[in-house]
């Protein structure tokens, strides 16, 4: 019995493809010869050139039947490539080689398969799983193939899926005498309490999970809100110094100003006290030179006032030396005339009368 031992051997099998792989038929009359075209091949009117490619095949495998408990499906991908022993042993059929290999090797391929597959009846591979036996179906192919000359990469894929089945038939499964549907049965069974208990786990885990992550997200929202109060306290805190060199600004502005102010009326009473003083003594200079000119123009009125005086007083004796000069002219002129007319009046008696009438 097989090993399902999952520490099976890993190695990938190589299969040696060459992408570019030709062989040629040469044919003169009966004979016939195949061989690798060289490098420097150069075509011959008896030669048939034949390329040797990589070619897909898919082979569809019958798996054994596990009752209704458990359901398996295989098949095989299987990559492959004849080589020049291969097309020289069967160079009939050069033309179609993939296809021969196909109609040839399918049903040993198929059934070498399918009694690798039997092994499942065992229900072994229920714990330790079926990987080992699909590298050992692909190890199969490769050697089969590989004895035959064909180059290949086979690859196996083997699916098995248990049902949910009511527990009546699981029970009936459990009781029956083949072992390889009261293993599955068993299989399930556990494999229900397992899920059952993971998901307890998980579920446990989750509300563990989902507490914890509230409470990292009540820490974090903590430190946000710590946080955020400390950067609230230093804003406010920056708001308070602010308000305050504010305020302080505003001070020595309104310091300043009111400084300003005072200096401005202390500069403004002294200067219009200075004005004041100014224009005081301006006054009492005017009023010392209007009191000066004052007693200047009275003591010059007081002058012309006397000097008319003395004018009036030399007009006055003029006019009385006038006056006197006049009476005694006329006195004179009276004597003289008087002379005259006593020494004329004689002649004229009627002179007195007109002296008389001067």
């Amino acid at each position: 019995m097989a090993d399902f031992d999952r520490s099976h051997d890993d190695s990938r099998w190589i299969a040696g493809f060459e992408g570019d792989r030709t062989v040629v038929l040469a044919r003169i009359g009966p004979l016939q010869r195949v061989f690798q075209r060289p490098r420097d091949y150069v075509k011959r009117l008896h030669h048939t050139v034949y390329d040797l490619p990589i070619e897909e095949w898919s082979i569809e495998l019958k798996a054994p039947s596990l009752g209704p408990l458990c359901e398996i499906s295989a098949a095989l991908s299987v990559r492959f490539q004849p080589t020049l022993a291969f097309a020289r042993q069967h160079s009939e059929h050069l033309g179609r080689l993939g296809d021969h290999i196909r109609e040839r090797f399918r049903s040993l391929l198929k059934d070498a398969a399918e009694e690798e597959l039997r092994r499942l009846e065992t229900a072994q591979w229920l714990d330790q799983g079926h990987r080992a036996l699909e590298r050992d179906i692909e190890d199969l192919v490769h050697e089969l193939l590989a004895i035959r000359d064909v180059q290949s990469r086979c690859h196996c894929d083997i699916e098995a899926r248990l049902h949910e089945v009511n527990q009546s038939v699981l029970d009936d499964a459990i009781t029956s005498q083949d072992p390889t549907r009261q293993a599955i049965a068993l299989q399930i069974v556990r494999r229900r309490r397992e899920a059952q208990e993971q998901w307890v786990r998980e579920r446990h885990e989750q509300q563990l999970t989902e507490q914890r992550l509230k409470l990292e997200q009540q820490q974090d929202i903590l430190a946000l809100l710590k946080q955020e109060t400390e950067l609230l306290r230093a804003e406010q805190q920056e708001m308070v110094l602010r308000a305050r060199e504010v305020l302080q600004s505003e001070e020595i502005r309104e310091s300043e100003k009111i400084d300003s102010e005072i200096r401005i009326k202390r500069e403004r009473l002294r200067h219009e006290t200075e004005l004041s003083r100014l224009e005081l003594k301006a006054n009492l200079d005017e009023k010392e030179e209007r009191t000066s000119n004052f007693t200047e123009v009275q003591s010059h009125l007081q002058k012309e006032i006397e000097l008319l005086a003395m004018e009036r007083q030399r007009l006055a004796l003029e006019e009385e030396i006038h006056k006197t000069k006049v009476t005694r002219a006329k006195g004179w002129f009276s004597g003289v005339k008087n002379m005259f007319t006593a020494e004329k009046m004689p002649e004229n008696p009627s002179l007195p009368n007109d002296e008389g009438s001067e």
